[in-house]
């Protein structure tokens, strides 16, 4: 019974749904202030401290909208898939150091792996559930994109894993994230493929969350507002409830594996543990915010091109190596 209620009380409010929606509002006004002294703005300063409360009050007024779709639209599938989508993204944390009670196995990171490789799928759904020229064109590019990024993200994670399971891992992402940090000093061939895989795993990554300069789904210069066109109300705010919680929860995952883990903190330190995790997450996501703000936009075929060309090599590089 306190198994159960403990997996309750991780689902639903820490490192669940309800710490998830702080993480976003957090994150979201870092990106905005970020993004705004980048293009010397101020970015949000009314509701709340410093504005703090902004994200929050763009999606209750969102929410607070009228639900309206068009006569070709499907009413109920999308919402069902969305909803799965984030319930993905909060059961993946629980495998990871931030929970209080980790849920783990042996080769677990297979689940979380499938679980992050839906979750854009959902995005897709959405979009085409709503059709609309813009609509279809951006979903048509996000999953041309997809298609090449996610096995580049899944080939670069499987990496640290690998590397990991000689150690005791056996391919767990929470069993992983405890010795994290050797795998950096594991041998010579070790060290090169995590320094490659870590640099095309962040390259899919980028791919993945449609930031700069693989953002061609959401071309507002060219396809209006692409995959979220035709979207408004409780639904868009849906649908960046749902972008903005895989923002947290894919980076989350990248530090875990990339950057050490849980070290310097004490591994039986839970509370440690979850604070660097957390700091190292916040690293992450401010280095793509930059990016994003920074980089200009990719055409789809130069997308894919890129990634074929120049990832690709990298994280099958880093797999060789990691096998030796």
């Amino acid at each position: 019974m306190a198994n159960a209620l403990d997996l309750l009380i991780q689902t639903l409010v820490y490192p669940g749904l309800i710490f998830t929606i702080l993480l976003i509002i957090l994150t979201q006004w870092l990106a905005r202030k970020l993004s705004a002294r980048i293009q010397f703005r101020k970015g949000p300063v009314y509701a709340g401290p410093a504005g703090v409360l902004q994200p929050l009050a763009d999606l209750l007024k969102l929410v607070a909208k009228r639900d309206m779709v068009n006569k070709y639209s499907l009413v109920q599938s999308p919402l069902i898939a969305v909803s799965v989508g984030i319930g993905l993204l909060v059961v993946a944390q629980l495998a990871l150091p931030v929970a209080y009670s980790p849920i783990h196995a042996r080769y677990d990171a297979i689940a979380v792996l499938y679980f992050l490789l839906i979750v854009p799928f959902t995005i897709a759904y959405l979009a085409v559930a709503h059709p609309n020229p813009y609509t279809t064109i951006g979903a048509a590019r996000f999953l041309a994109i997809l298609v090449v990024s996610e096995p580049l993200f899944a080939t670069s994670i499987l990496v640290p894993l690998i590397i990991s399971s000689r150690l005791g891992g056996e391919f767990s992402i929470y069993l992983t994230s405890l010795n994290a940090a050797s795998l950096w000093s594991a041998g010579l061939s070790e060290a090169l493929a995590m320094a490659l895989a870590s640099i095309s795993g962040f390259i899919g990554m980028l791919a993945v969350l449609m930031v700069k300069p693989f953002d061609t789904a959401e071309a507002e210069s060219e396809i209006y507002w692409g995959v979220f066109t035709e979207l408004g109300g409780p639904r868009l705010a849906l649908g960046f409830f749902l972008k903005f919680a895989e923002r947290i929860v894919i980076p989350m995952i990248y530090a875990t594996l990339f950057l050490g883990g849980v070290w310097p903190a004490d591994p039986l330190n839970w509370a440690a543990s979850a604070l660097t995790i957390y700091l190292k997450t916040i690293l992450v996501f401010s280095i793509i915010v930059v990016v994003d703000s920074t980089l200009p936009r990719y055409k789809p075929e130069q997308a894919v091109t890129f990634l074929l060309k120049y990832a690709y090599p990298l994280a099958i590089a880093s797999i060789l190596l990691s096998l030796i």
